[in-house]
């Protein structure tokens, strides 16, 4: 079976035993033929085109063809290839290009006789001003009114259309008002700052109020800004006392006790901000009295009580609040565990024996309360028979994604793979996850097990590939190689290439930063040259490299954290900065507590994940350890 480090060209060149040549031959040709489209070089193109009509991926030559000319592209053309390929993941990507092309060309009768409901609003705005263009000047400027009001800036595209509504009397000062207000409940502070050049008189006074309360929310218990009773004070209010709630609960109380009898909020608006007032209070430790309790009873504020409780173990508040969920909620793995730990520190008999049966993060920790043996409930491996894949390859978009991910069209063979995955069974789907891992599409094997609800399988969905680069790291840099392969899991799921939207890259997701400091730190040799930056990103899309450099930086973390693991890991996610300042708030507490009040959800999710994963690679090699061990049940003292 050819895993982690194999190519799917590599893996594919081997699916016959003949014709290696031909299939060779065709994905040369393929590509050749797809640089001449992309070069505009088309006469080129198409003399290669005639020799790949047998070929999975000739409707992707002619896609490109197409995508390289849309400006030239006659409607003709256009249908003729969303006649012939409806059902690939391209043809609504190429249609929508070329119709946007077309507003750029200002042809609006094309555009008005293909509108259709979509959700790109580049293209919906050409669609509105399409319509405006063919004459339906009154029902394409009530469109703008929907466009314009959303709490977004939007596209470009929309600013002719607009400039046309604001001459209407569909602009308005209440128009405004809307969109100024989601705007600021959306976070959205550039548009609302925009937006109230077009307030006058009042409301743009208490614009400008409600604006500098998301840099100074203290300024809502100033009473004189916001003491008339107006629909615009009172959104300004709701949305002052929720964030000084966060910075100072008792203040942030104060006021709204008394903007609550002195302003007409509805039963709804009072509602919400009494549970968040009550829960931000109870984050400070004040938690509500028992007359009080009752009336606090949406999800929000019962999640918000329970991880207040959690943080000051206040253990009966904590059996409280989660006594008072929904079955389902009440359920959940989470709020199991921390209710048996409840029962447990009120010396209740608890049931974290149940729930050390599930593999999972809540699971490991109860095994671990009570000392008990850790429960994978693995399933066997159901390896991919020859006749298996065969009757996978034999279906269209398989076969497609396989050749583009052999050509090197990760993105459209990706686009294959998802778009098959809504259409098998749950059994296919299970013999797709092992044809992905065969083709080294490591991290589509885990999406696609978990998709057809193979969470059993673990063969899949914890891949052990460069296992002797983990062994080499770890044994050279003091670091359990199952704590390097958890991170790999959580950090790229065996993405080799892959690079976050804040710069991480590879199998580990460090951050080019990172790296020089770990190079320097370690005294580690930058193969690809002197520690440049650019040498630095090419050394970390070697899989070996970027494995070296990852662990020496998880190791040094451990070692700055006395091998405090969850502290080490946090830190491998938000950095030592935040993961120091939240230390300081929270020493010699219960680890358990210190990670389920991690700030950051992320970094909350990652901790325990890997925590979790860890656990699963120890018993998969029988070298079974809890998930937390000795002295990382406490937090440092100092």
């Amino acid at each position: 079976m050819l895993l982690g480090g194999q190519s799917a060209a590599a893996w594919a060149a081997g699916l016959e035993e003949s014709g290696l040549a031909e299939r060779a031959a065709a994905r040369s040709t393929f590509k050749q033929a797809v640089e001449y489209a992309r070069k505009g070089q088309f006469t080129k193109s198409r003399a290669l085109q005639g020799s790949l009509s047998d070929y999975p991926l000739a409707p992707y030559l002619e896609y490109q063809l197409l995508s390289s000319r849309l400006g030239q592209t006659s409607s003709a053309e256009i249908d003729a290839f969303r006649e012939r390929y409806p059902d690939l993941p391209a043809t609504p990507l190429l249609y929508q290009r070329w119709l946007k092309v077309q507003g750029q060309r200002r042809q609006w009768a094309t555009l008005h006789s293909r509108r259709y409901d979509t959700t790109n609003a580049e293209l919906q705005c050409y669609f509105v001003r399409a319509q405006y263009g063919v004459g339906e000047k009154s029902a394409a400027l009530d469109a703008t009114t929907e466009l314009w009001v959303r709490p977004k800036s939007q596209p470009k595209t929309c600013d002719p259309i607009f400039s046309v509504w604001r001459s209407t009397e569909r602009f308005s000062q209440d128009i405004v008002w809307q969109r100024f207000n989601g705007a600021m409940q959306a976070g959205e502070r550039v548009l609302a700052r925009y937006l109230q050049r077009y307030l006058t008189g009042a409301r743009q006074t208490a614009a400008k109020a409600y604006y500098e309360l998301a840099r100074q929310p203290q300024r809502v218990s100033w009473r004189g800004a916001f003491s008339a009773d107006t629909m615009e004070n009172r959104a300004a209010i709701a949305y002052g006392i929720r964030r000084y709630a966060r910075r100072d609960a008792q203040k942030a109380a104060v006021a709204w006790r008394t903007f609550r009898s002195s302003h007409a909020f509805s039963v709804a608006e009072r509602q919400l901000l009494d549970e968040h007032v009550a829960v931000e209070l109870a984050g400070d430790g004040q938690f509500p009295e028992t007359g009080q309790r009752e009336i606090l009873a949406s999800e929000f504020a019962l999640t918000g009580m329970i991880n207040a409780a959690i943080a000051h173990q206040r253990w009966d508040e904590v059996l409280y609040w989660i006594n008072r969920l929904s079955g389902f909620d009440a359920g959940k793995p989470r709020n199991q565990y921390w209710l048996a730990r409840a029962q447990q520190q009120l010396g209740q008999p608890h049931s974290f024996a149940e729930l050390a049966a599930r593999r999972d993060y809540y699971g490991f920790m109860a095994a671990a309360q009570v000392n008990a043996d850790v429960e994978l409930n693995a399933a066997p491996a159901k390896p991919l028979s020859q006749a298996d894949e065969k009757r996978l390859l034999a279906i269209p978009g398989i076969a497609r994604a396989v050749e583009l991910f052999a050509v090197g069209d990760s993105l459209n063979a990706r686009r294959e793979w998802y778009r098959m995955t809504e259409m098998q069974d749950a059994s296919t789907l299970h013999q797709m996850a092992y044809l992905a891992q065969r083709m080294g599409k490591l991290f589509l094997a885990i999406q696609t097990a978990n998709r057809a609800d193979a969470r059993d399988d673990l063969t899949l969905r914890f891949p052990t590939a460069y296992a002797v680069a983990y062994q080499e790291a770890a044994l050279r840099h003091g670091v359990e190689p199952y704590l390097l392969q958890a991170v790999t899991r959580q950090e790229s799921a065996f993405q080799v290439g892959v690079k976050s939207s804040a710069g991480a890259l590879g199998l580990m997701q460090v951050m080019p930063a990172t790296a020089k400091l770990a190079i320097r730190r370690g005294g580690l040799t930058a193969v690809m040259g002197s520690g440049s930056g650019k040498a630095v990103e090419q050394d970390l899309s070697i899989p070996e490299r970027n494995i070296e450099i990852g662990s020496y930086h998880l190791s040094w973390l451990l070692r700055r954290y006395s091998g405090l693991r969850p502290l080490a890991i946090a830190a491998y996610n938000a950095g030592e900065n935040r993961v120091d300042r939240w230390l300081t708030r929270a020493r010699s507490i219960p680890m358990d507590v210190w990670i389920e009040t991690i700030p950051f959800s992320e970094t909350r999710n990652y901790v325990q994940n890997v925590l979790a994963f860890e656990v699963v690679y120890r018993e998969l090699e029988q070298r079974s350890a809890p998930v937390l061990r000795g002295s990382e049940w406490v937090t440092p003292t100092s």
